[in-house]
């Protein structure tokens, strides 16, 4: 079977199972089992795949199929300019979160130097995204979850800012505060009742 095919076939599957972004899924999903990009993806229509990446494919597609979302396949999602190791441990980084970002940098766009605090660092991309953007910036995050505090120092590492960032877990009533210049917090806020209007791949 080669690209073109695999990519067809795919493509029918998550359609049927009314994944809206069908194609660029299968793209996507293949890319990260040949560990080839994209562009190679549409120039090497022809290329055989053997059986190992065949199989290994049609299980991506299995469970994408049946609504695992995407990041938690690839095992990376892409938040601002950067690209941050996610896994069923942590929240999937969303778009709108970007928001918390662009107010950040307006509110202290004259700053040189701040100390901040985010409480359910989670993946890290709120605190790591600032960190990139600002290099006199430094933060402390911290998490209930050991494996998030894991996640989020494999993706300050990665983006080499670790040196500017301490992670703790903790709760926050057990944290011995000290001056921050900002809090942030973006913890999960959609209510119980609302759930079932959702798309299921917001729910996981």
């Amino acid at each position: 079977m080669n690209i073109e095919i695999a990519i067809k076939e795919a493509c029918k599957e998550l359609k049927n199972n009314q994944i809206e972004s069908a194609l660029l899924d299968s793209e996507i999903l293949l890319s990260t089992v040949i560990k080839k990009d994209r562009r190679y993806i549409l120039l090497n229509p022809d290329k055989e795949l053997d059986q190992n990446d065949q199989d290994n494919f049609k299980d991506l597609i299995l469970k994408r199929s049946r609504g695992k979302p995407l990041a938690y396949l690839t095992g990376t999602k892409s938040f601002w300019k950067y690209d941050f190791k996610v896994n069923e441990k942590v929240l999937i980084p969303r778009p709108d979160t970007e928001i918390i970002i662009e107010q950040v940098l307006k509110v202290y766009k004259n700053k040189d130097y701040i100390n901040f605090l985010e409480v359910g660092v989670g993946s890290g991309c709120i605190a790591l995204t600032m960190l990139k953007e600002k290099r006199f910036f430094f933060g402390t995050g911290v998490d209930l979850s050991q494996d998030c505090i894991e996640i989020c120092r494999y993706n300050a590492k990665k983006l080499g800012v670790n040196n500017r960032i301490k992670l703790l877990k903790s709760d926050v009533d057990n944290l011995i505060f000290r001056k921050y210049d900002l809090v942030i917090s973006n913890p999960p806020y959609i209510k119980k009742f609302d759930l079932n209007k959702l798309n299921r791949e917001v729910i996981d």
